[in-house]
């Protein structure tokens, strides 16, 4: 017997599928800025899975935001202010919890005790220009998905998010190109 799922179950599967969608998506980016950058395959962010959190969190967070701003001038603004704010909540709470940084902008123009800078702040603002437009449309895509493909999908990755998170809350992701403990993170940022 096929259980149907009701809308508000619908509406929390896709909100937690475009978080995922955002997670990877910020994954991917970080993973071939840094191949680029240093020639090195690394596993960025806390996590050991293919996601990065505060990419979800921070497009969620503009999607939200942006839902209803059509002026194209607000998007920027609101963007990189919503994802400044994860930025550096997200550093800040790491920072506390592991005593290690995950990134560090120290020395950069417009750089806030080295957890946001100014470069972050425009890659957000046009983040949400892109979001802006894009999420809609995968919300729509997400929406023609069968209910109950969309609810396994939801569970498993859930799931698997989930033990992820509970492990790398025991032991994160760290090291050599992933972190710098936060006695050395003026060093780290000389460092690139």
């Amino acid at each position: 017997m096929v259980r149907s799922v009701s809308r508000r179950e619908a509406v929390l599967e896709d909100w937690l599928l475009l978080f995922y969608l955002f997670s990877v998506a910020g994954w991917v980016w970080e993973v071939l800025l840094t191949a680029l950058a240093t020639g090195q395959w690394v596993n960025r962010g806390m996590l050991r899975g293919p996601w990065l959190p505060v990419y979800g969190a921070g497009g969620m967070l503009m999607a939200a935001l942006l839902r209803s701003r059509r002026n194209r001038w607000t998007v920027p603004f609101l963007a990189a202010l919503a994802g400044g704010g994860v930025e550096y909540a997200t550093a800040l709470a790491l920072e506390l919890r592991f005593r290690q940084r995950w990134w560090d902008y120290t020395g950069l123009p417009g750089s806030l005790q080295g957890r946001v800078c100014l470069a972050s702040l425009l890659g957000f603002a046009l983040a949400g220009w892109v979001l802006a437009w894009l999420t809609p449309r995968l919300d729509r895509r997400l929406k023609r998905l069968n209910g109950g493909i969309r609810t396994a999908v939801c569970r498993s990755v859930s799931l698997i998010f989930a033990l992820d998170w509970s492990l790398s809350l025991l032991w994160p992701n760290a090291g050599t190109g992933i972190t710098c403990p936060l006695y050395f993170a003026a060093l780290c940022a000389r460092q690139g």
